[in-house]
């Protein structure tokens, strides 16, 4: 054994490996135990992991082993730009491992960066712990009662509470990971003037996240001006000024005696001065934090910029301050999310997650016993506590704290920097504990306890349960016990209460990893799909490209009628009408709402598509799950397995025709009904339909609790709707034919029952037992036939396609505007007969321009709005960095030297 201990004393770098391989080893052994791939068939895809993360990756992957653009997929919804999603999902610098990754195995990269940056966390959270508390002593080496409590910690902050609820939250993992350093690098720049490792880490952690970065950020200011407060000019630096003031008068050895200050009050140098070199000093640190952290921010405009423009068109620009103050919860309840094996939380009630060892909380109330810890120290960091915890409940500092903007779930995104604070008070108490009487270690623990107790009573339990509390009891006394043993054990027994401790906090740490941090579900059914789609997929374009006249260029979209994600497009690789991505132009989405199709703040869907609109947004296949047939939308292309690929019989090209007076006609702004199928039947009179597009027919049936059944008059094709239903799943069985099941269907969208013989039954079942009522529309198909074709007759042939160009030609017989679908962003140069026009916004959502008779080619180019400058800003961040390391290293030593 104490050969064991010289060795981990004088191989520095072991403590460093611990920290690091603790945490990832247990990380894949709790995997290991849920049957996470290999060890089983699961996989740890949870929440946006596993519908948004994923098929973004498996994009990012596509694109850099296949030699797509990076500047814009069509891959994701009608076509986005990919530098700002880049920039919001997938921007860790260990994502670009990918190239290497094969292609079955993203999800299984993506668990293995969740360990990396789990481990990484502890890693650099004991680097911080060992610059802050200098752990290496004066003999070089680490001492194991420091040094071996520091890997507790920082394994604490490794499998916090937050890192339990939010590890799958891949994006900000990074920015998590690196908090601790720079912190620390902001510490050494205020107190050492070294502001490298602050620059380089603030730097990255913004390019990889700026959601994070902000908190950060907002964090750094607050804790700067606390840094700012304690600190001290070094006496050395005022004697090292005096003495060269005095030189020639005054011998160095003079101001170093016992009359230093009264020498230097005789020569001049008085209380006043020293007062005005010290605040010299803290407005030289100020400019220092603020040009530094200027570089950083602006090193990160590559990606901040297109990012933000991007984001100009999303429903994060609609966000406005709250106008009344709320508090979300009492304090004794928050304090609750400080129990072990407390539940974590993503949902939308504000609730934090606070978790960092029950070991931590008692060591907190102790720090502010302390009387080892300076006042100055104590107060603003105790008072900083507070802000955290009030901060919490109330929406305004809510609010504030996550860049102006509420989050849509995963609340108290701040709270790893709350629990950063709470770990680093928690290790300076244990530090300190001399500072502690045995009578502080009762109170605190009667304080903890009576806190907790009250926490329970009044808690909900399905936040925070009964188990939660009793086992946080329970560790509470043990510490309690272990606190008073150091303190009045003999040293040979102390020797072992040290090594229980060291047992104990890691056992509740891991403990509490294992029972909240990881979840899985089946891999197996989330690759189901995969291959057979491929196939059907490869099939599409041999099938689009043998229709195709003249071998002209084809681009069509593909949708699916169950959906796995709302990004299967990425997830599989095909162009689509469908995306969830917080980046979603909404816009588009506003359109698609205002044809009864489903959409909201971060997305868009083709669910509730009537052909018109869907032959507009060139969806010619669709792939599903079901074998219906053929029908007058329909026909079977092929099967791969259970899977089956139709193509629309009404599909437009990428760029159409519409007629101003058309345009004019067609209002589509209506919000004062939730019933969208006037502005439907509008949309088809507006182009020339002779009857409405939906007609509403009565329908005999029974409704009764969980199932609607409608029975079917006449032959036709039907669309239904309800008039109130909380089920968020509705599953569809029109006579013998397979079920087709809906979901999100509260976000309220037109279902298609589809081809429907007389006397058939249409029965609708829904996930809540809730007796519904539909209303069902009957679909006229000389009224959709005489829309399409008007559209049909005027549409542009495709010359060239790629992620950023398109060209084509077009003859126009009746003046009007090119309609293409595809969202009108900036960014897009639109070019006719070689002269560049200004693009228009058909119905504030796609781009289009006004053409008059004739025969036009069409060029349509994309650049990343804001990527130039954003460059030019970064490369221009850097190079002044590298100037002012210059200045401050070469520069001002020889200047130095001169002197």
């Amino acid at each position: 054994m104490k050969k064991s201990l010289k060795v981990l004393k004088y191989k520095k770098w072991i403590w460093g490996f611990l920290a690091f391989m603790i945490p990832f080893i247990v990380s894949v052994l709790i995997c290991a135990s849920l049957g996470i791939y290999p060890f089983g068939e699961n996989c740890i895809l949870h929440v946006d992991m596993y519908h948004q993360y994923c098929p973004f990756f498996i994009e990012f992957r596509e694109k850099l082993t296949e030699g797509g653009s990076l500047l814009y997929s069509w891959n994701l919804g009608l076509g986005s730009d990919f530098v700002s999603l880049f920039a919001y999902y997938l921007a860790s610098p260990l994502n670009w491992l990918l190239i290497l990754c094969p292609e079955g195995l993203v999800i299984e990269f993506m668990t293995l960066t969740i360990w990396i940056k789990i481990a990484l966390s502890g890693l650099f959270f004991f680097w911080y712990l060992k610059g802050h508390f200098h752990l290496i002593g004066k003999d070089g080496n680490y001492h194991i009662r420091t040094v071996a409590p520091a890997i507790v910690f920082s394994t604490a902050y490794a499998f916090s509470g937050y890192v339990a609820a939010y590890s799958w939250n891949i994006m900000w993992m990074d920015s998590i990971a690196l908090a601790p350093l720079i912190i620390l690098g902001l510490e050494r720049l205020v107190k050492e003037n070294k502001p490298i490792l602050y620059y380089v880490t603030l730097s990255v952690s913004i390019l990889s996240n700026f959601y994070i970065s902000l908190i950060i950020c907002i964090f750094l200011v607050l804790y700067f001006g606390i840094l700012l407060l304690e600190y001290r000019p070094k006496e050395s630096n005022l004697k090292k000024k005096t003495t060269e003031k005095l030189q020639g008068k005054l011998q160095k050895e003079e101001l170093e005696n016992k009359e230093t200050n009264l020498v230097l009050k005789e020569e001049g140098v008085s209380d006043s001065k020293n007062v005005w070199y010290s605040m010299i000093e803290r407005f030289k640190i100020c400019i220092r934090f603020a040009w530094y952290s200027l570089l950083a921010g602006g090193t990160g405009a590559i990606l901040l910029i297109p990012e933000a423009i991007i984001l100009g068109y999303s429903a994060s620009a609609d966000s406005g301050f709250p106008e009344t103050m709320e508090w979300y919860f009492g304090i004794l309840e928050e304090l609750s999310r400080l129990c072990t094996t407390a539940t974590p939380y993503t949902g939308n009630d504000h609730w934090p997650n606070l978790y960092c060892g029950a070991f931590t909380v008692l060591l907190v109330v102790l720090y502010a016993f302390n009387t080892r810890v300076k006042p100055i120290k104590k107060i603003p960091r105790l008072l900083f506590l507070a802000l955290f915890i009030v901060s919490f409940s109330n929406n305004y500092l809510d609010m504030i704290w996550h860049g102006l903007r509420f989050p849509n779930s995963l609340p108290g995104r701040q709270s790893f920097l709350f629990i950063f604070l709470m770990l680093v008070m928690g290790y300076e108490t244990y530090l300190k504990r001399k500072g502690n009487k045995v009578w502080h270690i009762g109170v605190a623990c009667f304080l903890c306890g009576g806190v907790f107790a009250a926490s329970s009573y009044v808690m909900d339990k399905e936040i925070t349960d009964t188990f939660a509390f009793s086992i946080t009891a329970i560790f509470l006394a043990s510490y309690m016990l272990i606190l008073l043993l150091l303190k009045i054990a003999k040293k040979e027994m102390r020797q072992m209460v040290y090594g229980f401790a060291f047992a104990l906090t890691m056992g509740e740490i891991i403990l509490n990893m294992a029972v909240t941090g990881f979840y899985s579900l089946s891999r197996t059914s989330y690759l189901a799909k995969m291959d057979d789609y491929h196939e059907l997929l490869e099939l599409a374009e041999t099938d689009a490209q043998f229709e195709a006249e003249n071998k002209e260029l084809v681009f069509y979209r593909v949708e699916d009628t169950e959906r796995k994600t709302k990004n299967d497009d990425s997830l599989y690789g095909y162009p689509s009408a469908t995306i969830f991505s917080s980046l979603m132009n909404i816009d588009v989405s506003r359109f698609y709402q205002s044809v009864y199709m489903e959409g909201g703040k971060n997305y868009y869907c083709y669910n509730g598509a009537t052909p018109l609109v869907s032959s507009m947004l060139s969806v010619k296949y669709m792939l599903s799950d079901n074998d219906d047939g053929e029908n007058r939308l329909r026909s079977i292309v092929a099967n791969s397995g259970n899977y089956y690929l139709y193509q629309n019989k009404y599909c437009l090209p990428l760029g159409f025709m519409m007629s101003e007076e058309a345009i004019e006609t067609w209002d589509n702004s209506s919000t004062l009904s939730s019933n969208k199928i006037p502005q439907i039947n509008l949309l088809a009179y507006a182009l020339g339909a002779e009857s409405d597009l939906l007609t509403k027919v009565e329908l005999s049936g029974n409704i009764e609790a969980g199932r609607t059944e409608l029975f079917i008059e006449e032959n036709g094709f039907y669309y239904g709707n309800y008039l109130s239903c909380s089920a968020d799943n509705l599953t569809i069985k029109v006579g013998n034919d397979a079920s087709t099941r809906y979901g999100k269907t509260t976000h309220r969208y037109l279902f298609e029952f589809g081809e429907c013989k007389a006397g058939e039954s249409v029965v609708i079942t829904n996930s809540k037992d809730e007796a519904v009522e539909f209303t069902v529309y009957k679909m006229d198909f000389d009224a959709l036939n005489k829309a399409y074709q008007t559209l049909r007759q005027q549409t542009m042939q495709l010359e060239e396609f790629t992620d950023t160009f398109i060209k084509g030609t077009i003859d126009v017989e009746e003046a009007g505007s090119l309609i293409f679908s595809i969202p009108c962003e900036e960014g897009w140069t639109l070019c006719v007969d070689g002269k560049e026009v200004e693009a228009k916004a058909f119905k504030d959502t796609f781009i289009s321009v006004y053409l008059e008779e004739g025969v036009h080619s069409i060029e349509l180019s994309y650049m990343t709005p804001g990527l130039a400058i954003g460059t030019m800003i970064s490369g221009s961040c850097i190079v002044l960095f590298i100037v002012s390391m210059l200045v401050k290293y070469k520069i001002g030593k020889k200047i130095e030297v001169v002197a």
